[in-house]
């Protein structure tokens, strides 16, 4: 439902449109004699990088065995990648697609520009300022993005779980892909890998991510908040032009920065409250890594935890008359999810198990099995917001309890009223009584 107008946005129009008026001769005069060498022009690598490995979070180094995991190597569209023992390469024939960051369970794989919360934060930022998010790569845009645009190497570098989280905190975002386009790229595999994880987040997140196909349909329209923002900073700091705070074409970028900064800081807590509740090392003193991609996940469902209804997960559960206490499905799991305590008890820790499946692939006994996780697991209990709540609700009862008795006490001071009323009348007639008969 769209937003009522009011006096307000009129201005911004007003404002806006003498804006253009007055840039116009600018931007002609510039197109004119502006240094065709100095202008910035689109090229495809500046949004590409080569990503580096580390071998300590690769499962198939850690077990030893080709039949643990090939998620990488089945996804790379040429071959670059080799994993030998405990080690994983990339070789220069690498086409920086992103797309073997994308579905490793471990997050073996990483850039610098393109961790999953720095992808994420940027799409958050254009979705928070715009009223429309567009995330499209290099082959379908092939001009410098606007605003809005969010050009990566290929929408396949996208994780499900990226995907989940986004669609669960903005309903703004859409995929920008002209119809055949991935069908002259190199990156083959590309195409099937951003489908599968758009399908799957959207069952989780029970929402839809839009798509564009024709470039005359974007939109890059502001937010009516962000240009209102930056209209009240513009009218009350008019004067103030010179302090760098107060600058209103910084006023919303400001505004969307905080939410942006917000948002990290929730997912740190997260983090934080998750290794109180159940310890950062497993009982070996080994230190267990919860990937961004989960962490983001468990920040969308921290917020709506009605989503957990739709997440589809599988995690590993043990048959303690088969287990033998072998230990390999430790050694296999670089997330330390999974625990062997010195009692002999197998535990796992919903939270950091990526479902990957290769504690169960090592486990000769046949004592492990993949079944279905309750998503709610990953709903990480605030205590503090527990003990608030815990005093809000004793807080409550205490103040029921006193209007209970309060209540109490006005029914009996109007008892004591009523009686005192009815003996005075009974006096008042026995009085009138005597002083007639005399």
């Amino acid at each position: 439902m769209a937003e009522k107008r009011d006096f307000l946005d009129d201005l911004i129009d007003i404002q806006t449109d003498w804006q253009r008026l007055q840039d116009l001769p600018s931007s002609m005069m510039n197109s004119l004699v502006a240094d065709p060498g100095a202008r910035k022009v689109f090229d495809p690598a500046d949004y590409k990088e080569k990503p580096f490995a580390n071998s300590n979070r690769c499962l198939r180094g850690a077990a030893g065995r080709e039949d643990v995991c090939s998620r990488c190597l089945d996804v790379c569209p040429v071959d670059a990648i080799t994993i030998h023992k405990q080690s994983v390469s990339i070789s220069d024939a690498c086409r920086k697609c992103g797309l073997c960051a994308a579905v490793c369970p471990t997050e073996t794989f990483s850039s610098r520009r393109h961790m999953p919360r720095q992808v994420y934060d940027q799409i958050a930022r254009v979705a928070s300022a715009y009223e429309h998010c567009y995330v499209t790569c290099t082959r379908a845009l092939r001009r410098l993005p606007k605003g809005n645009e969010v050009t990566l190497a290929c929408v396949g570098m996208i994780s499900r779980e990226m995907w989940f989280s986004l669609l669960a905190d903005y309903d703004n975002i859409s995929v920008y892909l002209p119809v055949g386009i991935c069908d002259r790229c190199r990156t083959t595999t590309g195409e099937d890998t951003y489908v599968e994880a758009i399908g799957t987040a959207e069952e989780w997140a029970d929402a839809a991510l839009g798509l564009e196909v024709d470039e005359k349909d974007l939109d890059h329209e502001l937010t009516r908040a962000y240009k209102r923002s930056q209209f009240m900073s513009s009218a009350i700091h008019s004067a103030e032009r010179l302090v760098v705070r107060s600058t209103p074409a910084l006023a919303g970028a400001q505004a969307v920065a905080k939410k942006i900064s917000d948002h990290s800081k929730r997912l740190d807590q997260l983090q934080r409250q998750l290794e109180n509740a159940v310890g950062s090392k497993t009982s070996s003193n080994r230190a267990r890594m919860l990937t961004q991609s989960r962490k983001l996940m468990m920040g969308a469902l921290q917020h709506d935890e009605g989503l957990a209804d739709f997440v589809k997960l599988r995690i590993p559960v043990c048959d303690s008359a088969l287990c033998t206490l072998c230990g390999e499905c430790t050694k296999v799991c670089t997330t330390r999810a999974i625990d062997l305590d010195k009692g002999g008890n197998i535990t796992v820790q919903s939270p950091y198990c990526v479902s990957c499946g290769a504690c169960v692939t090592v486990c000769a006994d046949g004592a492990l099995t993949m079944e279905p996780m309750d998503a709610h697991d990953l709903v990480v209990p605030d205590k503090l917001a527990e003990e608030v709540a815990l005093k809000k609700a004793q807080a409550k009862t205490e103040v029921a309890k006193y209007l209970e008795q309060g209540k109490k006490q006005l029914n009996r001071a109007a008892d004591a009223l009523e009686r005192l009323d009815g003996s005075g009348t009974a006096a008042g007639e026995s009085g009138a009584t005597v002083a007639k008969k005399e």
